[in-house]
């Protein structure tokens, strides 16, 4: 890619770290809001290459740019949506949506994961060691995680509907994979769960309304974790014992509309060992 000014490109998206820019042939630049993702955007490089190479199916990588000191990615354009919004416009989808999650999502998890990404634990320790979260949930947190297992199996670390594509072609498309890791996974599952029944949903109403979603969002979590366990083995004992490990490492993402619900999670499950 030449030389560009962001004053010279027409922004197509927006999320809370990161911008996505038309470009011309069939191209989009995703580009972080500010220097401070530089390891982020590295991270998500080297994830996409991981998983193209095991044969996930992602947007291809082209390249790696600053543009105006911002990192980012230039990506293949997708003209595709979502299928979260899918769900949201069409609910009677539901006994399709949750199969193609776990089959992609499996099939993600039979790659192994580059030694340039980092650790699932140690990420999650880091996490942990946030002021956003309570010290009596640090410790207990910490020594649950202590006793759960190590994989080196790649992780998305943000694996939900909204970050699944649904190309023209008929295909599908994994996208924003600044989180991964290579790790457990059935951690990458028990986030998913977090995700999929009840975190924030940017731009779908307030946390009351979506609450009301409550019931829908469990029903696509438990089908979709019966068709991951068609395609992968994974015991639910161990996504039950991550959950509220990771739990208590997403209050380090200060979302004001997930913490009383995180927090609920997180002691009640590690009541045992909260002091």
């Amino acid at each position: 890619m030449g030389e560009v000014r962001i004053s010279e490109l027409r922004r197509i998206g927006a999320g809370r770290e990161a911008e996505v820019f038309a470009l011309g042939e069939g191209r989009v630049l995703r580009l972080a809001r500010t220097a401070a993702f530089r390891q982020a955007v590295e991270r998500e490089r080297v994830a996409l290459l991981a998983a193209g190479r095991s044969g996930a199916p992602v947007p291809a990588l082209f390249e790696r740019v600053d543009v105006d000191g911002r990192p980012g990615l230039v990506l293949e354009r997708l003209d595709a949506h979502d299928l979260l919004h899918g769900l949201l416009r069409r609910p009677w989808e539901l006994a399709l949506v949750p199969w193609v999650l776990a089959r992609v999502h499996a099939s993600l998890h039979e790659g192994e994961a580059p030694t340039e990404l980092p650790d699932l634990r140690t990420e999650v320790v880091e996490r942990l060691r946030s002021d956003l979260v309570p010290s009596d949930v640090r410790h207990a947190a910490l020594r649950r995680l202590s006793e759960l297992p190590d994989d080196d199996r790649l992780c998305h670390g943000d694996f939900h509907p909204g970050n699944v594509l649904r190309r023209r072609d008929g295909g599908y498309a994994v996208i924003d994979w600044k989180a991964a890791t290579r790790g457990d996974p059935a951690a990458d599952i028990a986030r998913t769960r977090l995700l999929m029944v009840g975190a924030w949903i940017p731009g779908a109403g307030p946390r009351g309304l979506q609450l009301l979603l409550t019931p829908f969002r469990w029903a696509l979590y438990t089908l979709y974790l019966a068709a991951y366990r068609h395609w992968r083995r994974v015991e639910r004992r161990t996504v039950a014992a991550w959950l509220p490990v990771l739990a208590a490492a997403r209050l380090s993402y200060d979302i004001g509309q997930e913490r009383t619900w995180l927090l609920a999670i997180a002691r009640r499950r590690l009541r045992d060992q909260l002091v």
